[in-house]
């Protein structure tokens, strides 16, 4: 943990941002004074105020230089304002990577990570913890669905930590449990191929000690393979044959558990998707090996809804669900219009998809497009570039060039040409519309819910 008395003054740039605003939470919490800035307002500003953090929208180097400790997000460059203002006062900056592994190091942490499921995983752990009793301390990169599972920043239990490779922020963590949900090619502007990201994951793993368990899913080839050479326990889980925790389907949405062929409990999830059957069952395994009773895990999962920007429902259109949704990836793509098929009905799918890095829809778009081609309907936006430019990739016209046969793939030029085409379809009424992606898609789907047909 940062010595409170060497650094009682925090400043966070880029306070706002998913995984920062519950960490500067924490630090208040605990006593630092801590001030953060971002770009624009957000709830997550606001909520911050009402804990007593000094968040504002728009940047301001004052801010930094009275600070003992700059935090900064990686997407933030050492040439940033506030950064730079610090830098020359001699006021020691560090990422939220370092941050955050000062963090577990201070109390038992349990570490969620993988490509994808992270956030919902961290999210349905905490909420079994928490109505077990064990005040868990949730960090996690979005926000809960159900306020009853909002972030209580100051709570003594377990730390229960969203844990990201991103920049390889997680090799600054001190893990007691980790969760690998899986492992493939993603955040290839940081690592160099496949194999260079599976070579940090086990670093990653490494790093759990003597006493510490690896939970790997064993229905993933990339996480079940890195159970190889791993010196700490490693607990397989998933629903084909040889995980030890072992899911099997009784319903559309109910699963029984097995440990090593004893039963467990039987759990019934409120949101749907294989993918979030698996969520499910390591957050259970790790509850578990905590010492929680399988059964009470079993009912706090019955009570998860979901988090903000996963399979979120924002409102109707012409008699039509809204949905928005995170992924921005072509395997998050599938699960979701899976779970949608599986939860929806007859009714038919339309999608708006904004990719997300030119670097990514280069390396992505024949996946995508045929993650979309199980869509009756595609509209694929424009790129989100955040913080790369079009020379580092391709637009997405490289995902519609690559649609398969009989694919309904149509590029749209921005947010008021993709909600007209979905405009159109919600007069038919049997249409579930779908806005997905990692920009700012988000705000297109709450505002195109927001407006009357």
């Amino acid at each position: 943990m940062i010595p409170l008395h060497r650094f009682p003054k925090l400043h966070f740039t880029g306070i706002g941002g998913a995984g920062m605003a519950p960490l500067a939470a924490w630090h208040a919490a605990r006593g630092f004074s801590v001030s953060g800035t971002d770009r624009e307002e957000s709830s997550n500003l606001a909520w911050l105020r009402e804990l007593g953090v000094d968040a504002r929208a728009g940047h301001d180097p004052s801010l930094a230089t009275g600070a003992n400790l700059v935090i900064r997000t990686s997407a933030v460059p050492l040439d940033h304002p506030e950064i730079a203002a610090a830098l020359q006062a001699g006021i020691p900056v560090v990422r939220r990577a370092e941050a955050l592994g000062e963090v577990t190091r201070s109390s038992r942490s349990l570490c969620l990570s993988g490509t994808h499921g992270k956030t919902t995983t961290t999210l349905m752990l905490g909420r079994i913890l928490r109505e077990a009793g064990l005040a868990p301390c949730v960090l996690p990169g979005g926000v809960p669905t159900d306020p009853l599972d909002a972030i209580v920043p100051g709570a003594a239990g377990p730390l229960v930590v969203e844990t990201d490779e991103f920049d390889r922020t997680f090799l600054q963590f001190h893990p007691d449990v980790a969760v690998v949900t899986n492992l493939e090619e993603d955040h290839l502007d940081c690592y160099a191929d496949l194999a260079d990201l599976d070579r940090t994951f086990r670093q990653f793993l490494a790093k759990l000690p003597f006493h510490g368990v690896a939970l790997l899913c064993h229905d993933d080839a990339g996480s079940r393979g890195l159970a190889i050479g791993l010196a700490a326990e490693v607990l397989s889980y998933g629903f084909s044959e040889g995980a030890r925790l072992r899911g099997t389907d009784t319903g559309a949405d109910s699963f029984d558990v097995h440990l090593d062929g004893r039963f467990l409990t039987n759990v019934k999830l409120g949101i749907a998707g294989r993918h979030n059957r698996l969520n499910a069952l390591a957050a259970l395994g790790v509850a578990v090996g905590e010492g929680v009773h399988p059964g009470l895990a079993a009912r706090a999962l019955e009570g998860f809804r979901g988090a903000r920007r996963r399979l979120d429902f924002v409102g109707v259109r012409g008699g039509c669900p809204v949905v928005e949704d995170y992924a921005h990836h072509p395997t998050e793509l599938s699960a979701t219009l899976q779970a949608l098929r599986e939860s929806q009905g007859d009714r038919r799918i339309a999608i708006v998809f904004q990719p997300h890095l030119y670097s990514r829809t280069a390396h992505f778009a024949a996946a995508f497009a045929g993650a979309l081609a199980a869509a009756d309907r595609a509209f694929v936006a424009p790129v989100y570039p955040a913080r790369e430019t079009p020379d580092q990739g391709l637009p997405s016209s490289a995902i519609v060039a690559r649609a398969p046969s009989g694919a309904r793939l149509e590029l749209v030029s921005g947010s008021i040409e993709a909600s007209q085409k979905m405009s159109d379809l919600s007069h038919e009424g049997d249409w579930v519309l779908v806005f997905a992606g990692a920009g700012d898609v988000g705000s297109w789907a709450h505002e195109f819910a927001g407006k009357t047909s």
